[in-house]
């Protein structure tokens, strides 16, 4: 398996994710249409699905036995149904604690207009 270089500060890439039909109607399966499919609850949960398909599209190769640890995301609007976002992932920062290697990425995102939509950051235990 390839390395992938995590490097403090180094974007890692980005891509580009839709909020498409498919994520409404996935969300709709398990929380039921009248929850709305504009409602500010399923677009931040849209948000969230978004960043980490943004992770495993952008961060790979990922050692097996990687443990997500924590993750945290603020809103600066609400992506809406049929928005395209680009989605960028950054290695924000790595250190050794009680023995394991952490890594800390950070995620943004704007839409199609490229009005910021969300950030994210997401702090793992790397395995490798």
């Amino acid at each position: 398996m390839p390395h992938l270089r995590l490097v403090p500060g180094a974007l890692l890439g980005s891509c580009e994710l839709a909020y498409d039909d498919e994520l409404v109607q996935g969300w709709e399966r398990l929380f039921g249409a009248n929850a709305g499919p504009r409602g500010a609850a399923q677009a931040a949960g849209a948000a969230t699905i978004l960043m980490m398909r943004a992770y495993l599209s952008v961060v790979t190769p990922r050692p097996p036995g990687n443990i997500h640890a924590r993750q945290g995301i603020e809103f600066a609007a609400l992506p809406q149904p049929g928005d395209r976002l680009t989605v960028s992932v950054e290695c924000r920062g790595k250190e050794i604690r009680r023995g394991r290697r952490y890594v800390e990425l950070a995620v943004q995102s704007v839409d199609q207009r490229g009005g910021p939509v969300f950030r994210g950051l997401l702090t793992l235990i790397w395995a490798a």
